[in-house]
């Protein structure tokens, strides 16, 4: 959460794509959520609009820490982040 790391998705430069059955919040297989391609689109285009008009970070002295279960979750403090304006 700290470092946006996205060589993880990459083999000697080219994308390599994960299994659907990874993210249990759409599923795969036949039964795959039908607005899960609506979803993504929706994602992409609000995170490219927050992120041309603000920088994001975590807030100083914050430390992350994730509670396990069926997914990845925060602890009950969440994330905490500071927004700053671009100019």
């Amino acid at each position: 959460a700290e470092e946006f790391k996205p060589e993880r998705w990459l083999k000697n430069g080219v994308f390599q794509p994960v299994s659907p059955y990874k993210f249990p919040a759409f599923h795969a297989g036949p039964r795959t959520c039908l607005g899960k391609d609506s979803a993504y689109v929706q994602m992409k285009i609000t995170s490219a609009i927050l992120l041309r008009f603000f920088k994001f970070g975590l807030t100083p002295g914050h430390q992350v820490k994730y509670r396990m279960a069926l997914t990845l979750l925060m602890s009950n403090e969440g994330l905490k982040m500071t927004a700053k304006q671009r100019v």
